[in-house]
C-alpha cells in the first residue's frame, strides 16, 4: 500500500527501498530495535489489540485502510520535520561546545601558533593564540547563531582569504559569547573542585548576565569555591562553573594559595 501511495494523495513522501534512507519506518507492533532520530517509527498493530509500549512513534491498525495509511504518513511527515529540527539544533549545540573546548584546550596548553578552524559552508576562523586576535569570515553574532559543521583544526596558512567580508574578533570576547550561549542552551558544564580567586575583572562581554558584576566584585576580594561564589553572586552553580572555566582559560582566575584558603575558611 505504501508503494501505491508513493507521491499520491498530495503526499510529499516517496517510497524508497533502502531502510537507511527512510524518514518513516513501518514495523511490527512488537518491534524492539532502536531507530535513531529523526526517523519516525509507525507500528503495525493488529486490530483489537493494544499497541506495544514505545517511547515515541505512531501506530496504525492492520489490515491497513487507505485513509488510515494516508493519515499515518501525513502525521509521520510532520513528526519527522519536528525531529529533524531538534537533531539539527542538538548538532549545532554540540559543535559550539566542541569549538569552545578546542579554543579553551589550546589556551590551557599554551598554544602560540595561528590555527584555522573550519565551521562549515566555506566559513572559518584563523585564531592567533599569541595575540588573541581572530580573523573570521563571519561576525560573532552570526557565528554563534548558525548551525556549525566543525572541521579538524589545522595550521593556518600565511595568507588566508575568505569569500566576502573579513571580520576581526577577539578570542576572549568569543569565548565569553560561547559561554553565554551554552548557558542559555542548558548545556551541562564540567565540575571544577577547589577554591579560586579572580586576579583581575573580566572584559565587559563577561558582565552581560544579571548578577555577574556582583559576582566579580566578591570574587576579586577573596577566594571562593563554586558554592560560595554562587551564593555571593546570587547565581546558580551551573552558571558559576561556566564562568569559572572561561576565567581559568583566560588566566584571570587562579587557584587559591594555602594562606588564602586558610584565611577565608577561618
Amino acid at each position: 500500500m505504501t508503494r501505491m501511495l508513493d507521491g499520491q494523495a498530495g503526499l510529499r513522501l516517496r517510497w524508497v527501498e533502502d531502510a537507511n534512507a527512510c524518514t518513516t519506518l513501518f514495523v511490527p507492533h512488537d518491534w524492539s530495535q532502536y531507530v535513531s532520530p529523526p526517523r519516525v517509527v509507525v507500528r503495525l498493530t493488529p486490530r483489537g489489540t493494544t499497541p506495544a509500549d514505545s517511547p515515541r512513534g505512531l501506530s496504525v491498525a492492520s489490515p491497513l485502510r487507505v485513509s488510515e495509511m494516508t493519515d499515518a504518513l501525513e502525521a509521520a511527515a510532520a513528526l519527522y520535520e519536528l525531529a529533524r529540527g531538534a537533531v539539527q539544533r542538538e548538532h549545532a549545540r554540540m559543535a559550539l561546545h566542541a569549538l569552545r573546548d578546542l579554543l579553551v584546550g589550546s589556551l590551557l596548553a599554551g598554544e602560540r601558533r595561528r590555527t584555522l578552524f573550519g565551521v562549515g559552508d566555506g566559513h572559518g576562523l584563523v585564531v592567533d593564540f599569541r595575540t588573541g586576535e581572530i580573523t573570521s569570515s563571519l561576525q560573532q553574532a552570526e557565528l554563534l547563531a548558525r548551525p556549525l559543521q566543525l572541521a579538524d583544526p589545522q595550521r593556518a596558512p600565511d595568507a588566508m582569504s575568505w569569500p566576502g567580508a573579513t571580520h576581526t574578533l577577539r578570542l576572549s570576547t568569543l569565548l565569553w559569547g560561547l559561554t553565554h550561549v551554552l548557558i542559555d542552551q542548558g548545556v551541562s558544564p564540567r565540575t571544577i573542585n577547589g577554591r579560586y580567586q579572580l586576579i583581575r575583572p573580566p572584559e565587559p562581554a563577561a558582565l552581560s548576565r544579571p548578577s555577574t558584576p556582583r559576582l566579580v566584585a566578591a570574587w576579586t576580594q577573596r577566594a571562593m569555591g563554586v558554592g560560595e561564589a554562587a551564593a555571593a553572586g546570587k547565581l546558580s552553580a551551573f552558571e558559576i562553573l561556566w564562568f569559572l572555566s572561561t576565567a581559568l582559560a583566560l588566566g584571570i582566575a587562579v587557584p587559591a594559595t594555602e594562606s588564602q584558603a586558610g584565611t577565608t575558611q577561618a
